[in-house]
């Protein structure tokens, strides 16, 4: 057996043992049961938008939440602060930092912060008492790497605290994903970039306030994605799958498609909610190191919910690589005959580094290019 079918085995068998652990643990837990529920929330408006299918396509600080297993795919050092507003006060505030190591893979660590303004507090015989506050943390610790063959794999280490009022609660949790070149190693014609994902969510202690109990939101999700160059700008597309311990099966889909590597269009639908019909919206646009992406939820008769975020990619390796990606575009336009696009990848180009002698030289000859003509031997 050669070594890339040891690898396929090993993910196989990973697979295996992740469904077998879910199965364990669903019939441990009756619907409804679950405790630390915030941990459902997804993370980052561009998930958001796409309707949370992510478990193939992930990668950057973000995938954290979807699949640990993207943060391989993290070629710099980033950081992401989002801001997610609910119904009837309820606010959610994540920040992320990841480092990509040059040999041991990535690291990251992330903070999740929900809160929601004070209600009225009430007494077993109704009797009205103070106002009540509450807030749920979960704070991550992450690691991501590459394996051969285009296999990544990734794992959170979960510290889970929820407080009310007085009253606190501590519990712990694991993630494991894996993602792998599906396309590649069956070599489907076309198919080449499509990727397939797994991530076992939240594997851990129970939640206990006082004499109640619930287990954490365990959840099985899977899915495949593809990422393909139309009209000139890449399209990705995905689809997901959840197995969760309390709740029906669901699935999700998302589109997103980038214009000039420079303006983000998403849309997504996620099957089986109790509130809204599931669809999605959002976008996202790249200035020089920085992305800002939002996203719109529909949540039916409660309105809507607003995702914004942005990450930030910084170090020297993180202008080299955008360096670099918009000059190889600029340079694939130019020889296309699309001069006015070149130009405008040569600006970014110019944008990281202001200095750099070959964008400054094919700014002129696309420029040139796009001059007219004179006629004749000069002017009559």
């Amino acid at each position: 057996m050669n070594r890339l079918k040891i690898l396929k085995s090993i993910l196989i068998t990973s697979i295996c043992v992740s469904f077998s652990g879910f199965v364990t643990h669903t019939y441990g837990s009756e619907p409804g049961t679950t405790g630390a529920n915030f941990l459902k929330i997804g993370i980052g408006p561009r998930a958001a938008g796409m309707g949370e299918a992510q478990a193939a396509i992930c990668n950057g600080v973000t995938s954290v939440f979807w699949n640990p297993a993207g943060l391989a795919r993290t070629e710099s050092q980033e950081a992401s602060f989002v801001y997610s507003l609910w119904f009837e006060g309820i606010k959610l505030q994540y920040f992320g930092y990841a480092y990509p190591h040059p040999t041991l893979g990535t690291f990251a660590g992330s903070i999740n912060y929900l809160s929601m303004d004070k209600i009225q507090g009430y007494r077993a015989d109704g009797v009205k008492t103070g106002e009540v506050g509450a807030y749920d943390l979960l704070g991550v610790l992450s690691y991501g790497r590459k394996l051969r063959h285009g296999i990544d794999v990734g794992i959170n280490l979960k510290l889970i605290q929820q407080k009310l009022e007085e009253e606190s609660s501590f519990a712990f949790g694991i993630d494991i994903g894996v993602i792998g070149p599906l396309g590649r190693w069956f070599k489907v014609k076309e198919l080449e970039e499509l990727t397939c994902g797994i991530n076992l969510q939240n594997l851990g202690s129970k939640v206990k306030f006082q004499k109640e109990e619930g287990s954490l939101p365990l959840n099985l999700k899977f899915g495949v994605g593809i990422k393909k160059e139309v009209l000139g700008d890449p399209l990705t597309v995905a689809i997901d799958g959840n197995l969760c311990n309390d709740r029906d099966f669901y699935g999700s889909l998302g589109i997103e498609y980038w214009v000039r590597d420079l303006i983000g269009l998403r849309v997504g639908y996620k099957s089986g909610e109790d509130l809204g019909n599931g669809l999605s919206f959002g976008g996202g646009i790249k200035v020089n190191i920085f992305q800002l992406d939002y996203a719109l939820v529909h949540c039916g008769e409660l309105g809507y919910t607003h995702r914004i975020g942005i990450v930030t990619r910084f170090g020297k390796e993180a202008k080299a690589i955008l360096t670099e990606k918009a000059f190889k575009r600029g340079m694939e336009y130019y020889n296309d005959g699309k001069y006015p696009e070149a130009i405008l990848e040569f600006n970014k180009v110019l944008g990281l580094n202001p200095e750099d002698e070959r964008a400054l030289e094919m700014m002129r000859r696309a420029n040139e290019k796009l001059m007219p003509q004179s006629s004749g031997d000069g002017s009559r």
